[in-house]
């Protein structure tokens, strides 16, 4: 599990002009707060991560924009587990509250995101007045329609006060770097949008 601002920027890395629902399907996954369905949602603990959501994703209509944000999204966690998660814990494990240390982490790399990508706020004005076209529709990992304008809303007014955020374990190179692969690695497994 990453920011959402890694997200943001893995979605715009594969398509720059992507429609708004695009953006709100890369993060909607995340509005799930338990970590055990998210971990279900998100195929952690199934032996063929890749595989599992190959298979879910035959179950989406990729032409629709919020159904590839959220396969995007997906997909991203799955390498930032390899690459973000496995990494800290393996240095940090042993350290009482690693955890909540590998989440501030997160923070810090997305609000330092925030803070340096001049359309960021405009995204998230454009995610906050986006809604999704059912009401009572039934959408990919539990998302609901209400659930995710809270989220959007959550998650953009947290990083507006931490105009200083940095990560030491998770810096902007190495996040542009990482959101590279990722959309890169995309397009080949499931198509250029």
């Amino acid at each position: 599990m990453s920011s959402a601002m890694v997200h943001l920027t893995c979605a715009k890395c594969y398509d720059p002009s992507a429609p708004t629902l695009f953006y709100t399907g890369n993060i909607a996954p995340d509005l799930i707060g338990d970590r055990v369905a998210k971990d279900r949602t998100h195929f952690r603990g199934v032996s063929d991560r890749f595989d599992a959501l190959r298979r879910f994703a035959q179950g989406l209509d990729l032409s629709d924009p919020f159904s590839r944000g959220v396969l995007l999204h997906l997909f991203l966690d799955l390498h930032w587990d390899r690459e973000g998660y496995d990494a800290y814990q393996a240095s940090h494990g042993e350290e009482p509250d690693w955890f909540f240390h590998y989440r501030r982490e997160i923070f810090l790399a997305g609000a330092y995101l925030y803070h340096h990508d001049p359309s960021a706020p405009e995204l998230f004005l454009a995610m906050s007045r986006t809604f999704l076209p059912d009401p009572a529709g039934k959408y990919p990992c539990g998302v609901t329609r209400g659930g995710l304008q809270d989220f959007v809303s959550r998650t953009w007014y947290g990083m507006l006060d931490a105009s200083d955020a940095y990560s030491q374990a998770f810096p902007p190179a190495f996040v542009r770097q990482f959101v590279a692969f990722v959309a890169d690695e995309f397009r080949k497994a499931f198509g250029s949008a």
